[in-house]
């Protein structure tokens, strides 16, 4: 298995999503039940407010992620059709 190594506390998150991206795309060819979904699809920068804190989501937020996720995962082509 891959691992993602942060060496350098600055590293940018352009950089890791790449890395996280190539990872998951590498895990997919050999596992095909592998699937990657962005976390923004299930909970955008407009929705700041659903974060009680700033990072942790409230109840809230996770009815919409998982209303989300749930619409997502189960669509015609979603992978758990």
């Amino acid at each position: 298995m891959a691992q993602l190594r942060l060496t350098a506390p600055a590293l940018s998150l352009a950089v890791v999503r790449a890395e996280l991206t190539r990872i998951a795309a590498a895990r997919q060819a050999s596992d095909p039940h592998l699937h990657y979904l962005d976390g923004r699809e299930l909970l955008g920068p407009n929705e700041a407010e659903d974060l009680a804190d700033g990072l942790h989501p409230t109840a809230a937020a996770y009815r919409h992620m998982g209303m989300r996720f749930a619409a997502h995962a189960f669509a015609t082509d979603g992978p758990f059709r």
